[in-house]
């Protein structure tokens, strides 16, 4: 008998750590911009590290959780799980990789490299630090996920343990990177394409499926979830570790620090946060809601209020860094509702009118 899964209505939870997650990358980014790079002692390059390795956790977490009731083995179940993908991802980034050629054109971008993988999307998988959009490589991983999803779907639908190896595996190839591939005395920016390969983050998309398989927390686990994520995040700020920003990346720092990542997350899937006031829920739902579209727009932002301060009128750094955080903001929930969600109900009327053929040609 299958273990019961997490609850469904725990996904609240886990859109607010979403959220907060690409709020800490546009915090990072600003900083970067705005500022240089930060030492790896610092709560800002943790951030840059570490909230898109929560991305790729809560990835798998969901994905799972969504699907569970599929098989996800016949090829309409395939088209419908890879229709949702594409209208809910293309679009988007289709839309900041226009905007960013527009802002930051340069001549190497219309090199076939670059134009193959930024207008088809799909090589991305393969070489995600091809993508001009800032922070889109993860994408790019991201999609190299879902062509991996279907597969230990399946295979923990046919045996727990056969779900359990792979993950052991993706744990193995982890370390490879960690320990052998990614070299700590060098800096990360020149091991870049090393870094974002999707067989170095693999492991976290999918450990955050295995969590989504495991039965329901005991009763004890649950009430003290909050207190213990907040330790695990207190962990986090307080790992003695300093230099640039590779150390985070490589040794036991990055197993020790990734730890303590996968438990937030899986202490955020089953927390209860009924406690926190309504507007509090709110505000966290709205940025797990605009996550995707703040992630993409606020470099665009930024670099629009930065031209403005050099051709225009002068700002100073946090004049521009509050206007980005605030345009971001507003321009996300438009994007959200206005774009995204539109894209969303594209690909679901699709899927029902392949439905409704189906159907015709069966009677």
């Amino acid at each position: 008998m299958e273990n019961k899964s997490m609850l469904v209505q725990r996904n609240d939870s886990l859109d607010y750590l979403r959220g907060l997650a690409a709020s800490g990358v546009m915090a990072y980014h600003l900083s970067l911009l705005s500022f240089g790079e930060s030492d790896a002692s610092s709560l800002i390059a943790k951030v840059k590290i570490f909230a898109v390795s929560i991305f790729y956790v809560l990835s798998g977490l969901t994905l799972f959780i969504a699907n569970k009731k599929i098989t996800l083995q016949s090829k309409e179940s395939l088209i419908q799980f890879y229709t949702k993908r594409f209208f809910r991802i293309f679009p988007l980034i289709w839309l900041a990789t226009f905007c960013t050629y527009v802002l930051h054109f340069s001549p190497e971008m219309l090199s076939p490299k670059f134009l193959a993988v930024n207008i088809t999307i799909l090589p991305g998988m393969l070489r995600p630090d091809a993508f001009v959009a800032n922070g889109a490589w993860s994408i790019g991983n991201e999609l190299f996920f879902y062509v991996c999803f279907p597969l230990l779907f399946t295979l923990h639908k046919k045996n727990k343990w056969y779900l359990i190896a792979a993950v052991a595996i993706s744990f193995f190839v982890f370390c490879v990177f960690s320990y052998r591939l990614i070299t700590p005395s060098i800096q990360l920016g020149f091991q870049w394409s090393k870094y974002v390969n999707p067989l170095n983050q693999f492991f976290y998309f999918a450990i955050g499926i295995y969590l989504a398989t495991l039965a329901k927390p005991a009763e004890w686990l649950t009430k003290w979830a909050v207190p213990l994520m907040l330790l695990a995040a207190v962990g986090i700020v307080w790992y003695p570790i300093s230099g640039e920003p590779v150390v985070l990346v490589t040794g036991h720092n990055r197993l020790l620090l990734s730890a303590l990542v996968i438990a937030i997350c899986y202490l955020f899937s089953i927390a209860n946060f009924d406690f926190l006031p309504t507007a509090i829920k709110t505000c966290l739902k709205f940025l797990g809601d605009t996550s995707f579209s703040i992630y993409l727009l606020h470099p665009l932002l930024f670099a629009i209020f930065e031209l403005v301060s050099s051709k225009v009128v002068h700002l100073h750094p946090y004049t521009i860094i509050g206007a980005t955080v605030v345009s971001t903001l507003i321009l996300s929930h438009f994007v959200y509702l206005k774009f995204e969600k539109y894209f969303m109900q594209l690909g679901k009327v699709y899927i029902d009118k392949r439905k409704q053929q189906m159907m015709q040609s069966q009677i």
